[in-house]
This record gives structure tokens, C-alpha cells and sequence, in this order.
């Protein structure tokens, strides 16, 4: 569009460019559509229907912690203790039902609260301390991890017929795991766009001094992600237990928070803050669970999956990247046309 033509449209339709979130975004849809092809090629059974619950089953536990997580980067901040917190909480939910005998029910809120705690004491460390989030949560990290193996040396397994309809069932001819993790991208979707508070994670990513200084609850709001995202984390470990019916203390959650990690800044959440769409995150869940299925299916071996993994994690680095690049000018090309727009007026 030309300068005469852009001056000649009143400020409502004056060109303002797409936003960077959606020039990521894009660009993360466009490969996984590619990647979806090749497999599809390659394995007669990866494009049907079975394989595709099988995929967003899989990784329903992982995507409810991305779906929180999110709001939380977006805010400038980061929890890289979501994996063990998702292994210590799973294995609490264990042992409360089998060695304390509590019922389904209370196992569950079981799990979840001991995450929220966790997500206290990093909220109150990061936000009202001002500790590191990165030093913080990777001591707790290590502090999860050591206190799951701490709780029981061997497998617990044998959860219940109700517990394990949670993890395997169906309800209404869907997966109560997709159920789930579909109610917690729409509610932090709702969340970030509909609400003030989604207002106030935005600004405070931006400029947590500003947010101070212009008398926004930064600290408050902070501690509440921090709360909401172990809360996700402790509702992930009782979906995995449930899935797998039974928790083993090595394994359970191990590296998950790499992977949340990978899939929050592959859906375009700026690492620094500020930038990020729930609708991105949810692409990059479907992403990367069409990639760790189709290497599977395709017999590739799993150091070469790991391997794969890491490049996921540089492709969101890449893009990320990309985003930074592209905000500035986007939004220079913006305010000039705004411009442009008010000498036409």
C-alpha cells in the first residue's frame, strides 16, 4: 500500500501489519501441516483417528502444565521445577491412595494441592523475596526430585477402577484426558483475553517496573501464576499416575519441564515476556506430540528422538528469535501508519 493510500483511510483502517504473534504462529501451523504430510506418507497408520487420540492422550499432562506455563512466561517469568513438581505430585497421589487408603477423589485434590504449595513457595520466593526464578526453581528442581525418591524407592501400581477411568476412560465418546487439558487451554485462553488480569500479565512482562510504578498488583499477580502454574503441574502428575496407573519415583515428570518449556516458546510466548497467544501454545502441543509420534512409528531410534527433541527446543529458540526481530519493527510500521493516518483526519 502506498503512503497516499494509507494517509487517505481514516485510523480504524489505517494498514497496521499483522502482529508478530501471528506472523510465529504461522509460520509453527505451516510445519506442523508439513510434518503432518510426511508422516502421513511414510506410516499408513499415523492420519487416522485412533492414532490421533493416541497422540493428545499422551500428552494431555504435559499440555495442561503448557497451557499455565504460558501465562507465567508471558509474565517474565519461568518455573523450570514443573517436571519434578509433576513427579513429586504424582507420586504423593500413590502413596495417599494405596499406603494412606484414601478414595479416588481425595487422592486427586491430594495431588493437585501438593503442587499448588510448591508454586507458593516459588511465588513467594520470586515474587515478594525477588529471588531468581531460574536459580529458584532449579533448586526446587533438585529439591522435588531428591524428595520423590525420598517417598518410595520402588513402583507403586494398582490405583483403582476409578482412578484409572480418569487416565483411560471416556466420556461422551472422549478421552477424559482430552476433556481436561481442553478445559484448561480455554480457561487460561479466556483468561489472558477476556479478562483485566490478562491485561495486567501482559503489561508486567513488558515492564514489571512500569506495572509497579502505574500501581498494577505485579506481585500479587506474579505469585498467583506461580500458584496457578503448580497447581497445573500437580493436576499433571495425578493425570499421568491415572494414565499409567501407578508411578514410578525415577522416572515420573523426568525432563517434562524442558518439554513445557519447548512447547511455550514454540507457540510464540516471548522468553522475555510480554508476547504470547494460548492459541500458539496449542499448536506447538499438537506439534510436538505429531513429532514424538511419528518418530515412534516410524521405528527411529530413541537417541535419535532425543535428538529430535533438542532441535524442537533450537526451533523455538529460533523463533523466539524471530518474534524479537519482528516486534520492533512491526510496531514502528504501526505507529506510522497511525500517523499517516491522524495528518489525514
Amino acid at each position: 500500500m502506498s503512503t497516499e493510500t494509507a494517509a487517505a483511510l481514516p485510523p480504524s483502517r489505517a494498514r497496521r501489519g499483522p502482529p508478530v504473534e501471528l506472523v510465529v504462529n504461522n509460520i509453527l501451523l505451516l510445519a506442523l501441516l508439513l510434518l503432518i504430510t510426511y508422516f502421513s506418507v511414510e506410516s499408513s497408520v499415523f492420519l487416522t483417528v485412533s492414532n490421533f487420540k493416541v497422540i493428545l492422550t499422551n500428552y494431555a499432562a504435559i499440555g495442561v502444565v503448557a497451557a499455565v506455563m504460558a501465562l507465567l512466561v508471558i509474565a517474565g517469568q519461568v518455573d523450570m521445577s514443573v517436571g519434578s513438581n509433576i513427579g513429586f505430585s504424582g507420586m504423593i497421589t500413590a502413596i495417599a491412595m494405596t499406603s494412606w487408603g484414601m478414595p479416588a477423589g481425595a487422592g486427586v485434590l491430594i495431588g493437585i494441592g501438593t503442587g499448588a504449595l510448591v508454586g507458593l513457595v516459588n511465588g513467594i520466593l520470586c515474587a515478594y523475596l525477588r529471588f531468581s526464578p531460574i536459580i529458584v526453581t532449579l533448586g526446587m528442581l533438585s529439591v522435588l526430585r531428591g524428595a520423590t525418591l525420598l517417598t518410595n524407592s520402588i513402583e507403586v501400581a494398582g490405583l483403582g477402577d476409578t482412578f484409572f477411568w480418569i487416565g483411560n476412560g471416556n466420556l461422551l465418546g472422549i478421552p477424559v484426558l482430552l476433556w481436561v487439558v481442553g478445559a484448561v487451554f480455554l480457561l487460561s485462553a479466556g483468561f489472558l483475553s477476556m479478562t483485566v488480569w490478562g491485561r495486567y500479565v501482559f503489561a508486567i512482562g513488558v515492564n514489571p517496573q512500569a506495572a509497579f510504578l502505574a500501581a498494577l498488583p505485579v506481585r500479587p499477580v506474579v505469585l498467583g501464576l506461580y500458584v496457578a502454574t503448580g497447581t497445573a503441574a500437580g493436576l499433571a502428575g495425578v493425570l499421568l499416575v491415572a494414565r499409567l496407573d501407578g508411578a514410578s519415583p525415577g522416572s515420573l515428570g523426568l525432563m517434562m519441564e524442558l518439554q513445557a518449556l519447548t512447547i511455550v516458546l514454540l507457540g510464540g510466548v516471548a522468553f522475555a515476556g510480554g508476547r504470547g497467544r494460548i492459541f500458539g501454545v496449542l499448536t506447538a502441543w499438537v506439534f510436538l506430540g505429531v513429532l514424538d509420534n511419528g518418530l515412534v512409528l516410524l521405528a527411529v531410534p530413541p537417541f535419535v528422538q532425543l535428538v529430535a527433541s533438542g532441535l524442537a527446543l533450537v526451533f523455538a529458540a529460533s523463533l523466539d528469535a524471530l518474534g524479537n526481530f519482528l516486534g520492533p519493527r512491526l510496531e514502528q510500521r504501526r505507529r506510522v501508519s497511525e500517523q499517516l493516518a491522524r495528518l489525514s483526519s
